[in-house]
Formats: C-alpha cells, sequence, structure tokens
C-alpha cells in the first residue's frame, strides 16, 4: 500500500503497463501519420481546432483552468473586442469568453453562460485531459487539497490505462487520463454522482 492508498502491482505487471502505454502512443501516431497519408490528401480535415464550455463567471473558471490546473491564456474575447470585430449587438453578450490552451491539443474557449452543463448523474459530455502516467496520483492530491472532490483512478481501457474524473466549479465533467500507469486500480466507469461541490479555490 502506498501513501496514496493505492497498493504497488508486482514488478512484472508494472512493465507489462508500461509497454502498453507505451505501445498504444505509437498507435495513435501511426493513426494520426496514417490518416494524412491517405488519400485524398487535400480534403481532409486537419485537427480539432477547439472546444467550448460554459461557464457562468470567467474570473472564477480563469483561477480554476489556469490557477489550478495551469492552462495558458490564448486570447480574452470580451464586449470591446467584439465590437472591434463587428458582432452584431444582439450578438455580443452570447461572445463573450477566455480561450485557454494547455501543453498540446485542442484550444479550450470558457463561454460565460449559466447554463449547458451535463446533468449531475451523466457520463458524457466530458473533456479528457492528457497527464503522464507518473503525475496522476500528485495531481488527484493537487485537486483534493484545492477541495475538488475525484473520482479515481479507474481503469476503463487496457492495462496500464487510468482515469481520473472531476468537475470544474461549474459542473463540467473533466477527466485526466493517462497510458502506462503501474499502480493496482479497479476496474470501471466513475460514480459521477460523488463529484459536485462548491469551490471556493484561490
Amino acid at each position: 500500500m502506498t501513501s496514496s492508498g493505492f497498493t504497488a502491482a508486482p514488478l512484472a505487471a508494472r512493465v507489462q503497463r508500461k509497454a502498453i502505454g507505451v505501445g498504444m502512443r505509437l498507435f495513435f501516431a501511426w493513426s494520426h501519420l496514417a490518416y494524412r497519408l491517405r488519400p485524398p490528401w487535400g480534403g481532409k480535415l486537419r485537427a480539432v481546432d477547439h472546444l467550448t464550455l460554459p461557464c457562468a463567471d470567467l474570473g472564477v473558471a480563469e483561477r480554476f483552468y489556469v490557477g489550478l490546473l495551469g492552462a495558458r491564456v490564448l486570447m480574452r474575447v470580451d464586449v470591446p473586442f467584439l465590437e472591434r470585430m463587428g458582432r452584431p449587438a444582439y450578438e455580443i453578450a452570447r461572445g463573450v469568453h477566455l480561450s485557454v490552451a494547455f501543453a498540446g491539443g485542442p484550444r479550450l474557449d470558457l463561454f460565460e453562460s449559466p447554463i449547458g452543463q451535463p446533468p449531475r448523474d451523466a457520463d458524457h459530455p466530458h473533456c479528457a485531459l492528457w497527464v503522464a502516467p507518473g503525475r496522476l496520483l500528485a495531481w488527484k492530491e493537487r485537486l483534493n487539497r484545492a477541495g475538488v472532490p475525484t473520482y479515481g483512478p479507474t481503469r476503463l481501457g487496457p492495462p496500464g490505462q487510468a482515469s481520473l474524473y472531476f468537475n470544474d466549479p461549474f459542473g463540467n465533467r473533466l477527466e485526466l487520463v493517462t497510458l502506462g500507469f503501474t499502480g493496482e486500480i479497479p476496474v470501471g466507469a466513475p460514480d459521477v454522482t460523488a463529484l459536485a461541490y462548491a469551490w471556493t479555490g484561490p
């Protein structure tokens, strides 16, 4: 039993899970390359550009996504910005948002909106963020210290896959996912009903 409460797997299982994780990452990289090399070369969509999440308070959203999760602010889209872009006046309130990004993947646009979060007991939709296998438990501890309840790690994929589920302060479901996790963890879907909280973070 480790300090985090999870049992360490035997050496052979840890090596197998690391190997599966490396194999899965190579498979994903090959799949992306194979897609790009397959005809028609000019008529393909390139990648996911951005995803949107509704957030009732952009100040709280920035403290959570930038301050706690470590995202980088790319752009603040406020009323004067939208006016300069020529957006019609009746649309402006709907366009206010904060664009953030993590180390890789698409941009995440946090829109000021009091509605749109998934129901409390719904598994989907959720946004999954990649984390190194050796950092998953540190992220769990960091989130819990900040008053954010988590579920996991749990495994839904091959041996070595691990997911940690939590909500942002507005009820949007998030997942930290990794491959190559070596600890002994339960297999199965999360109990997302246990993730509601009132955040008073930094």
